[in-house]
């Protein structure tokens, strides 16, 4: 089986190499002018994956639905994206096992129809950049800042570690979210740095040990927001 992964094409030349020496394709988003220039690139605003299913924004560069294209099933949603929130959260969604966290509002209509004719509940929170804002450890397991999403995990019978805010590093903002600094590959979550000045550190550590699984750093520099490593395999 072969992987690829949906990077931010900012990611730092270190984190791609590691990436391919794990045997994972690194696929570059196009920076787009429809959302802010600091997020342009993120993958987890311009591309919904799920189980080798990429449902994408209409205005995305159709050079990278060429590339992407013999990786996975391509969709295009029906909603175009805007600079300003929440015309920006269509596609930030975060999917474990059946469920799906997203303001169901703002979730594309095309990505709803696929949650239920999958079988996908789709649970309602208040945070619209719901991928960028949870790290999906397992099937019922996430880490997350966001008190609505850590809520509404727990009532839906998910173990959810509930972390202090900031402490990742997204230029032109005031910070990012470990979720956008993240991704899970086999029994391993990446993080884009290390997370040494996260007052929960060890928290974050003990919970995704606890569940079998190891942290892997793709950089020696501090974690940083590249909006989500979405890996997937094909």
């Amino acid at each position: 089986m072969k992987y690829f992964a949906l990077i931010d094409p900012g990611l730092s030349p270190g984190a791609v190499n590691k990436l391919k020496k794990f045997d994972i394709e690194p696929v570059r988003v196009p920076a787009t002018g429809l959302v802010d220039s600091p997020v342009a690139g993120h993958p987890d605003l311009q591309v919904f994956l799920n189980n080798g299913n990429a449902f994408v924004h209409p205005g995305i560069d159709r050079n990278f639905i060429r590339k992407i294209s013999q990786f996975c099933n391509v969709t295009f949603g029906s909603t175009k994206l805007t600079r300003t929130y929440p015309g920006d959260i269509a596609y930030n969604i975060a999917v474990t096992g059946d469920t799906a966290f997203h303001l169901k509002n703002e979730t594309d209509p095309v990505i709803k129809e696929y949650f239920v004719t999958n079988g996908i509940t789709l649970a309602h929170v208040k945070q619209g950049y719901t991928k960028c804002s949870t790290l999906i450890v397992d099937d019922k397991s996430i880490i997350t800042a966001d008190k609505s999403i850590n809520e509404t995990a727990i009532k839906n019978g998910f173990a959810s570690l509930l972390i202090t805010p900031g402490y990742v590093n997204l230029p032109g903002y005031k910070y990012g979210f470990l979720g956008g600094a993240s991704g899970r590959f086999r029994n391993m979550i990446f993080f884009t740095g290390n997370i040494d000045s996260h007052p929960d550190r060890e928290r974050i550590y003990s919970f995704i040990n606890d569940r079998g699984l190891t942290v892997e750093l793709l950089s020696d520099e501090p974690a940083y927001d590249a909006g989500s490593l979405l890996i997937s395999s094909y």
